[in-house]
């Protein structure tokens, strides 16, 4: 995956599938079970953006409908930046706060809340989901957080072509890109948005 990642981190990561499969057979989390299946599924598969979100994050980023902190918390492992990972489902969120407990992830500012009730007193540089909603009902969620230079990704499984054609006339697709997600054997992409100029 071209990542580069230090021994903490690795461990962090780790440790941060073994609290979900852990949380999960209590609280149902998640649908998927295995901790290797886990591996895939859900780290891989949200540190697969990390390229994408180092070209444009700086130091602010926000996970809509982050459900047990996909892509959010791995990203917040990787980086130091400020990261809101906002959820509706208040179980998530606990599971969420005791992560970064645990792991120390001080950037981490996970929030119980729906998206449109969000206020964030910063620019955002990126917006992330990944299993939130549809892309333009995602992007009308979002709309009063993002900024000009706000880029939005949008995590998809094959490329949503019907989505595509819906985005408001207010935003552009920047770029579509083929996420690489080892071991997952389904397709993944990226779609990558911002304002009209």
């Amino acid at each position: 995956m071209r990542i580069d990642a230090t021994d903490a981190q690795v461990q962090a990561l780790l440790d941060y599938l073994a609290l979900l499969a852990k949380w999960s057979a209590v609280y149902n989390l998640t649908s998927v079970r295995d901790p290797r299946d886990m591996l895939a599924v859900h780290l891989l598969d949200a540190l697969s953006i990390l390229p994408l979100v180092d070209r444009h994050a700086h130091e602010t980023l926000l996970d809509v409908g982050s459900g047990a902190g996909l892509p959010a918390i791995p990203l917040a492992i990787m980086r130091d930046w400020s990261i809101w990972s906002v959820d509706a489902v208040a179980k998530k969120i606990s599971f969420q706060v005791q992560v970064k407990g645990s792991l120390g992830l001080q950037g981490l500012h996970p929030l119980h809340a729906r998206i449109e009730a969000v206020n964030i007193d910063r620019p955002l540089s990126v917006i992330v989901s990944r299993a939130f909603s549809d892309i333009p009902k995602m992007l009308a969620s979002i709309d009063r957080l993002a900024g000009d230079a706000t880029t939005v990704i949008a995590m998809k499984g094959v490329v949503p072509m019907a989505e595509l054609a819906a985005v408001p006339p207010d935003w552009q697709v920047r770029e579509v890109v083929t996420l690489e997600v080892p071991f997952l054997g389904a397709e993944r992409c990226a779609i990558i948005l911002q304002r009209a100029p």
